[in-house]
């Protein structure tokens, strides 16, 4: 009995939700990320879906296979009023957004929806720069934002990645009935490709990458830090640091180990996709080295950089967390570092950032020459695009 009405409920769940029109859109990559690998099981699940992306969101939609809708096709100029009429126009069911750091799209989207009675989901894709994303102040704005901390953009719910990212928001000031726990659905993407990939891929990878077999892999993830906080004068900067400043002690200590042992690295930089390729070149121009041959890249696959790679360094971005995902060795430098570390790793004592220059020789050395290399242990639970539907489908049934 009991069997036979979870059932009859459970089916008429899927009659209700046959046909509903769900919305997704992403500015950033990282919110491309997180709205990308629902878009399939929603499709499978019966859903009229369509994807909407702007700027460097509708290249990431690619990588996975997918073709977004240039939001600015269909409304020339950005407002709530005019992002309302676009809403009206498409009468989705239910809105499902990244959360941008720069841009107001997805802040007037929900703010639209708020108006016209859209539910709607923003989901957070990392661990930092919690509140300042629901507030009328980018991130180049966070000493303004910290003043003040008020939320004038509030999506109906915010899915966050885990109990700690929660209380990070709660401490911001938004509300526990605001928040739902879901986890990361870009994980679920990451953790499936995984298992579908083996040694073979990474020989090849290396092959077509031109690594010489005696090579150590080393990749630096940067982050647009100097482009998004804007500040020129580095005493100044919020963090206390570039990706530049971090940049140049990282490879100034890796030329001297390498000259100095004779050992041959492969190094490839990694930039986000929001970054000037020439962001690294006069510093480039500068160094000499017989042992470091140097490949600055944005367009290599990022799951196969970081399988092929024997160690992956940078300050604190999402390529690092999906390292450690995987299980590879990966090193948080943030050198000149002037105010409480927010990384997740370090955080959750997975690993500890590096704070100074003599610690990164120690490591490196220790790495390089003593050859004691240990991956990460970040373990996350996958089934994360699917707890995000059924959060979805428990308010549409409300409704």
């Amino acid at each position: 009995m009991v069997i036979g009405l979870w059932k009859f409920v459970k089916n008429l769940r899927w009659v209700l939700m046959m046909n509903k029109k769900v919305m997704l859109f992403s500015r950033d990559p990282g919110g491309a990320n997180t709205v990308a690998p629902l878009y399939t099981k929603l499709i499978d699940k019966g859903y009229d879906v369509k994807l909407f992306g702007k700027d460097a969101a509708l290249k990431k939609y690619i990588q996975y296979g997918l073709s977004g809708i240039n939001i600015t096709d269909k409304v020339k100029v950005s407002s709530v009023e005019e992002i309302e009429k676009f809403l009206i126009e498409e009468s989705p069911d239910f809105l499902i957004t990244g959360t941008s750091a720069d841009d107001y799209t997805e802040k007037y989207l929900w703010k639209a929806c708020e108006k016209i009675g859209i539910k709607n989901f923003a989901i957070l894709d990392q661990w930092v720069n919690y509140g300042v994303r629901f507030s009328k102040f980018s991130i180049d704005e966070l000493n303004e934002y910290e003043k003040s901390k008020e939320h004038e953009y509030l999506p109906y719910k915010i899915l966050v990645m885990d109990e700690y990212a929660k209380e990070q928001m709660i401490l911001t000031g938004i509300e526990d009935i605001k928040l739902l726990v879901s986890g990361q659905p870009y994980f679920d993407y990451l953790i499936d490709i995984q298992e579908n990939f083996n040694e073979k891929n990474i020989i090849d990878f290396k092959n077509n990458m031109g690594t010489d077999g005696g090579d150590v892999v080393i990749t630096f993830a940067s982050e647009p830090i100097s482009m998004t906080y804007k500040e020129t004068d580095i005493s100044e900067h919020y963090w206390g640091y570039t990706e530049r400043t971090i940049f140049k002690q990282f490879i100034k200590v890796l030329n001297n180990i390498a000259e100095n042992n004779k050992i041959k690295i492969k190094l490839i930089i990694r930039l986000h996709p929001k970054e000037d390729e020439n962001n690294y070149k006069d510093i480039l121009d500068s160094i000499s080295s017989k042992y470091i041959s140097i490949t600055v890249d944005k367009k290599l696959n990022g799951f196969e950089l970081i399988c092929a790679s024997d160690l992956i360094c940078g300050m604190s971005s999402m390529f690092l967390i999906e390292a450690a995902i995987i299980g590879k060795p990966i090193m948080s430098m943030q050198m000149g570092l002037k105010r409480e570390n927010s990384f997740i790793l370090h955080k959750k004592a997975i690993i500890k950032s590096i704070l100074s220059e003599e610690k990164l020789e120690y490591e490196l050395k220790k790495i390089l020459l003593e050859k004691k290399i240990e991956g990460c242990n970040f373990k996350v639970e996958k089934g994360v695009v699917d707890k995000v539907i059924n959060f979805m489908e428990e308010i549409l049934c409300q409704c």
